[in-house]
């Protein structure tokens, strides 16, 4: 096998384990997805955060930040509030049936990889894998704008 082919081959692996997350949460039932997952822990560890701060946070779309906001709330898992302050900002918390998800949940994906990162990884390692996820978005930013 040749190292392009095992970089491809460990990128699908990683794509494999975020879909047995997801599969995992579906078969035990529980009543949120993965992405929910995270927009809970990170709601959880910034409480008040507001929908732009989420997803600036979360690296996605601030109409889809509000739509995860939106449905947790509905779910009762978040609460979202006006600012205090009379602006069309909306601050968002946890609620307690959202702490008992987030804390008996099992851990997804990305926090596992956090986790292990932060606990078992030296820095060495973790240059290496910044420096490759850059060179390897790189080369990817490179062939889009070549076109």
């Amino acid at each position: 096998m040749s190292k392009i082919e095992l970089i491809i081959e460990l990128l699908s692996e990683y794509e494999n384990k975020q879909k047995q997350y997801q599969k995992q949460l579906k078969d035990e039932s529980w009543p949120v997805t993965a992405p929910q997952v995270g927009v809970l822990r990170v709601i959880r560890r910034n409480p008040g955060i507001s929908i732009s701060g989420l997803a600036q946070k979360m690296s996605i779309h601030i109409t889809t930040a509000e739509g995860y906001a939106l449905r947790l709330s509905r779910m009762g898992y978040i609460v979202i509030k006006d600012s205090a302050k009379g602006y069309k900002k909306k601050h968002l918390n946890v609620t307690e049936s959202g702490m008992d998800i987030v804390e008996r949940i099992p851990l997804g994906f990305k926090s596992l990889l956090v986790d292990n990162l932060m606990h078992k990884a030296d820095q060495e390692e973790i240059d290496l894998i910044i420096n490759g996820l850059r060179i390897m978005l790189k080369h990817m930013e490179d062939n889009l704008n070549a076109k």
